[in-house]
């Protein structure tokens, strides 16, 4: 027999209220989701609890366990009592509280969500008082509260999670991933609160720990290390009553996660979509779209000016005046992200080089009369792995051996100067000095004194007042184009230089349509262009600001670009990319030859923008060489 549900009502009715334990797993379902959520959920409590220091005990991940103890205020037992009630919490008293949440927590959901989930025993005995209390939840089952000693603070123990939730324990990853998450909690919110200290342990073995003393350089150095430490460059700015402070670090530290990038918002670290936009516009130009750049960054406003309220994991937030907020940060950081060293170390790949040598010396070819065998061993998984490289060393060695010697090219006629073809600037005045130096003084160098190599046509390599830099002369000149471009296109249209004839381009016949469309759009940039058959444009002017361009080139890449996107060539998303296109096309190339004239002009142009260490498209523009590099590379020290 089929029995089917009625739908058309009944005596009995059909919707019930839930009991109180399915309400709480429920909530549990979004507020705790994994370890990390119950540690996240305690810390937050304990430093709304004016804690100064933490201790958190993790076991498997924080799946067996996780023990905060803090020294905050505490709770009496009449708190205590309501501490595993649904929204209860002492931080709102009514909904005019939620305009202006300043505190970290206040939903009331966490301690009730873990209760119903887990094994929880919570102590806590408030400042002054000569006894504590306790009691435990297991699976949402309250125990009465009862007189206990210990410590001024609160400790609380969740163990075995998700123990009568078997379908959601086994969604748990592996003891290592549990952990690198509630170690990435800890670390967030470590960041977000300077002058608080942190200790973390599992299986009872110490993994970090932060002294309540440490400032937020040393905090950044002790989580992310002292490299990306020694490259930071601080933020600090005041607008509005909005205050931003924090460090950004150099383009070569992006990752392509997020993992180095950390905002916080009065304390609070979120994860918010128009703060990842923020740093992505501060960063363009200078890093390339698919990575993320590092940063720790805080944001202090009034509370009443953001909405917390989002969502039950208070990740994300809403701005009360994004477009202003977004300006003010856009404009902060990118002054701050201009002025960080973006040369590539020289030191970094002499480590490269060494590490390849170690490889290369490791899988050198057997002496004679032994057998040769194929290299194996043993992984820390233990697994086997078969070390195979590609071609001997010796095979290499021998390339290097039988190779032409470098001669330099002997010197050409002069080039076209490197001055804008309209505007050309006044003469550089260079006042060339070197300081003879003690040993283990720092001299005092000018770069445009010179000389200068030119190797492969390609690199120009100069002295510093530490070392020497390797420049790559396209990237650089690009960025020097696209800067005069910009500047031009400021005024709101780009001056043209008219051609003596026009340059006819061979197109597709979409293209000639599409500069038929967008004719202006093209003379604002500064092209003018019209078509001149069905496969052909005529190209009457380009921009004065560049040199003797590649017309044909140029005009191609454009339309191309155009085509592609489906936007006219002046549209805001798509404006810089052809500057970038057209600096690119009028830039020299590798494989130019220039004079020693040339290489000094170039520099001096690069030293007079904001910034020149990359490309428009954020390649780098040199590699830095340190005397200490080479001291190192000549075994030295």
């Amino acid at each position: 027999m089929t029995h089917e549900r009625d739908l058309t009502g009944g005596s009995e009715p059909r919707i019930r209220v839930l009991p109180e334990l399915v309400k709480n797993q429920i909530a549990a379902g979004e507020v705790i989701e994994r370890p990390a959520s119950v540690v996240k959920e305690l810390v937050e409590n304990a430093l709304d609890a004016g804690a100064t220091r933490l201790v958190l005990d993790l076991e498997e991940g924080g799946a067996k366990l996780v023990r905060l103890v803090d020294d905050g205020v505490g709770m009496g037992e009449a708190d205590l009592r309501l501490a595993f009630h649904p929204h209860a919490t002492s931080k709102l008293a009514d909904a005019a509280d939620l305009e202006h949440i300043a505190t970290l927590g206040f939903r009331g959901e966490a301690l009730a969500s873990m209760g119903s989930v887990a094994r929880c025993r919570l102590f806590s005995r408030p400042r002054g008082a000569a006894l504590g209390a306790e009691l435990e939840n297991e699976g949402g089952k309250v125990s009465a509260v009862r007189s206990a000693g210990g410590a001024e603070g609160t400790r609380i123990e969740v163990r075995d999670l998700f123990y009568n939730t078997p379908a959601r324990r086994r969604f748990l990853k592996t003891t290592a991933t549990e952990l690198a998450r509630c170690l990435d909690v800890v670390q967030r919110l470590a960041l977000a609160h300077v002058g608080v200290g942190f200790v973390v342990t599992h299986d009872g073995r110490r993994v970090f720990d932060v002294e309540a003393g440490m400032d937020l350089g040393a905090r950044i150095r002790r989580i992310f290390g002292a490299e990306l430490a020694s490259g930071l460059v601080p933020v600090g700015e005041l607008w509005q009553g909005i205050e931003l402070r924090g460090y950004v670090a150099p383009p070569r530290f992006a990752a392509r996660d997020t993992s180095r990038q950390v905002w916080c918002l009065n304390g609070r670290p979120v994860r918010d979509k128009l703060l990842v936009r923020v740093l992505k516009e501060a960063y363009r130009g200078y890093l390339i779209d698919a990575r993320q750049p590092a940063a720790v960054l805080s944001l202090a406003l009034d509370p009443a000016r953001v909405d917390v309220n989002v969502h039950p994991a208070k990740s994300e937030v809403r701005f009360r005046d994004e477009r202003a907020l977004f300006g003010f940060l856009v404009a902060a950081l990118r002054k701050a992200v201009a002025a960080t060293d973006m040369a590539t170390p020289g030191e970094g790949l002499l480590a490269v080089a060494e590490r390849r040598e170690a490889w290369s010396a490791r899988f050198a070819p057997p002496s004679a009369g032994s057998a040769a065998t194929t290299s194996f061993e043993f992984d820390r998984a233990g697994a086997i792995a078969e070390r195979s490289p590609l071609r001997p060393a010796h095979e290499r060695q021998a390339e290097f051996r039988d190779a032409a010697p470098f001669v330099p090219e002997p010197p050409l006629a002069p080039r076209p100067s490197f001055a804008a073809a309209a505007e050309p600037e006044p003469p550089l005045v260079i006042a060339a000095r070197e300081v003879s130096a003690r040993p283990g003084e720092r001299r005092e160098l000018d770069e445009l004194a010179g000389p200068f190599l030119q190797i492969a046509k390609t690199y120009l390599v100069r002295a510093t007042a530490d070392g020497f830099e390797i420049v790559d002369q396209h990237a650089l000149h690009e960025r020097i184009n696209f800067e005069l471009l910009r500047e031009a296109a400021a005024t709101g249209r780009v001056a043209l230089q008219r051609l003596l004839a026009p340059e006819l381009v061979e197109i597709t016949r979409a293209q000639a349509e599409l500069v038929d469309e967008h004719r202006e759009a093209f003379a604002k940039l500064g092209l003018e262009l019209e078509r001149f058959g069905p496969t052909t444009a005529a190209v009457h002017g380009v921009p004065a600001r560049l040199a003797k361009p590649d017309v044909s080139a140029l005009v191609r890449d454009v339309l191309a670009l155009v085509e592609e996107s489906g936007r006219a060539p002046d549209a805001p998303e798509l404006f810089e990319e052809v500057l970038h296109r057209a600096a690119c096309r009028a830039s020299v190339m590798a494989g130019d030859p220039l004079s020693e004239d040339e290489i000094r002009e170039l520099f001096a142009r690069g030293r007079g923008l904001s910034s020149d260490q990359t490309c428009p498209h954020a390649r780098p523009t040199r590699v830095r060489f340190t005397l200490a590099d080479l001291e190192k590379a000549f075994h030295r020290r």
